[in-house]
C-alpha cells in the first residue's frame, strides 16, 4: 500500500523548493543586470564613435587648411588642434579608466588622509574651468574628516563630480561642496545649478554612457566621468547617490569612515 511521505521528507521537498525559487529569483536579476549593461554598451559605443568623429574631423580639415597654406590664422589653427588633441587624451583616458573598473583590475592603494585636504586640492584643480564658467565654488562646509582612501582615484572622483557640477551650472551660479559624518560613514556632496534632472533619468545618472536629455549638446567624452565615478567609490566599499534640489541636484558620495 502506498504511504504517505513523513514530515521530514515534506521539510526537505520545501527547503528545496525555497531554494530553487531564490536561484530563479538571483538568475532573473543576473539576466536584467545583463541586459541593462549591454544595452549601456551600446549606447556608450555610439556616443564614442560620434565623440571622436566630430573633433578628428575638425582636426582632418584644419591640418588641411595648414598643409594649403589657406588658413587665415595659422596660429589659432595650431593652439586648436592642441586644444582638441588634450581633450582627445582625456577621453581616451576615461575609457582607459573604466575598462579597468569593468575587468576588476582597478587597485587602490589606501591611505589615511583628511577629507579637508583632498577637497581643498580638488577645488584648486577646479578653479580655472570654473572661472571660465562664470561659475562659483564654496567649500565653506567641509569637515575635516579623517578617511582611508586612495588619494589620488579619489581625487579623480572629486575632479569628475566638479566638472560635471561647473559645465552644468550656468553663469553667476554656485557649486558647493560639503563633507561631514553620518550613520553610514562619511559623506561628500557636491550641489550645482542645473535646474534638476528629470525624476526617470536619475536611477541612470551614474551609468555608463548616461549624457541626460538636455537639449543642449553635452562635451565630448560625456557620459564616462560619472560612471568612473561609482567605480572609483564602489571599489572602495562606499556608494554614490544624487537627489534633485530647488534649483538644481546634489551628488552624493558615501565612503567608510576610517579605522581608529
Amino acid at each position: 500500500a502506498f504511504a504517505a511521505p513523513g514530515a521530514p521528507a515534506t521539510a526537505e521537498l520545501e527547503e528545496l523548493s525555497r531554494e530553487l525559487a531564490a536561484t530563479s529569483a538571483r538568475l532573473a536579476e543576473s539576466r536584467d543586470r545583463e541586459r541593462a549593461l549591454e544595452a549601456s554598451r551600446r549606447e556608450l559605443v555610439a556616443w564614442i564613435s560620434h565623440d571622436l568623429r566630430t573633433p578628428l574631423a575638425g582636426l582632418r580639415a584644419m591640418s588641411e587648411a595648414l598643409e594649403d597654406g589657406v588658413a587665415a590664422d595659422p596660429d589659432r589653427y595650431l593652439r586648436q588642434i592642441r586644444s582638441e588633441v588634450e581633450r582627445l587624451d582625456h577621453m581616451v583616458g576615461d575609457l582607459f579608466e573604466l575598462s579597468r573598473i569593468h575587468v576588476g583590475a582597478l587597485v587602490l592603494t589606501p591611505s589615511r588622509m583628511s577629507l579637508y585636504d583632498l577637497v581643498d586640492d580638488a577645488l584648486a584643480g577646479a578653479d580655472p574651468l570654473a572661472r571660465e564658467h562664470g561659475v562659483r565654488l564654496v567649500g565653506d562646509g567641509v569637515e575635516p574628516v579623517p578617511v582611508e582612501v586612495d588619494g589620488k582615484e579619489m581625487s579623480r572622483v572629486l575632479g569628475n563630480l566638479l566638472v560635471n557640477a561647473i559645465r552644468r551650472t550656468p553663469a553667476d551660479g554656485t557649486v558647493a561642496v560639503a563633507a561631514s559624518r553620518s550613520a553610514d560613514g562619511v559623506v561628500l556632496s557636491v550641489t550645482d545649478g542645473c535646474g534638476g534632472i528629470p525624476e526617470e533619468d536619475l536611477p541612470r545618472v551614474f551609468d555608463t554612457g548616461w549624457r541626460g536629455t538636455h537639449a543642449r549638446t553635452p562635451p565630448a567624452g560625456a557620459g564616462l566621468g560619472l560612471a568612473i565615478v561609482r567605480g572609483i567609490v564602489e571599489a572602495h566599499h562606499g556608494h554614490t547617490a544624487v537627489r534633485n534640489i530647488p534649483g538644481g541636484c546634489r551628488f552624493e558620495v558615501t565612503l567608510p569612515t576610517a579605522r581608529t
